[in-house]
């Protein structure tokens, strides 16, 4: 365990795919829920998000590689397509159920790590030019 009560695979896991409460909700609803697909309203209705926010957080689970489309209807199935993921997604569910602070402190604390990394690609690019001039 680490310093925030998180293993580094949860933290990985959550540096990797989860960058928001709504999207971590998401994931586990549909995770806790595989007997069916589930359509954004459906999914709003259950977590009391908008329709839209929850199409956008499917989507974006779906494109890193946790949810399925199931056939032509926009409805979401959890299956991760690497295993590796089913297991981390496990621990991150447990993770949340006994520290859920401790979970949602540091999706809130990495924010700052992505201003940073973005900034950082350009300080590394201008370095890259030689020239100094972007």
């Amino acid at each position: 365990m680490t310093d925030a009560g998180l293993s580094s695979r949860v933290q990985r896991f959550i540096t990797t795919h989860i960058d928001s409460i709504e999207k971590l909700e998401v994931l586990l609803l549909l995770r806790a829920r595989t007997d069916r697909a589930w359509s954004a309203s459906a999914v709003a209705l259950e977590l009391r998000i908008t329709e839209a926010s929850a199409a956008r957080r499917m989507a974006e689970l779906k494109t890193g590689g946790l949810l399925l489309q199931d056939g032509v209807a926009d409805a979401y199935r959890f299956s991760p397509g690497r295993s590796d993921d089913v297991q981390d997604t496990a621990e991150l569910a447990s993770a949340y159920a006994a520290r859920r602070v401790s979970v949602i402190s540091f999706i809130f604390s990495r924010p700052m790590d992505r201003v940073r990394g973005f900034a950082d690609a350009f300080v590394l690019k201008k370095d890259k030019d030689g020239d100094g001039h972007g």
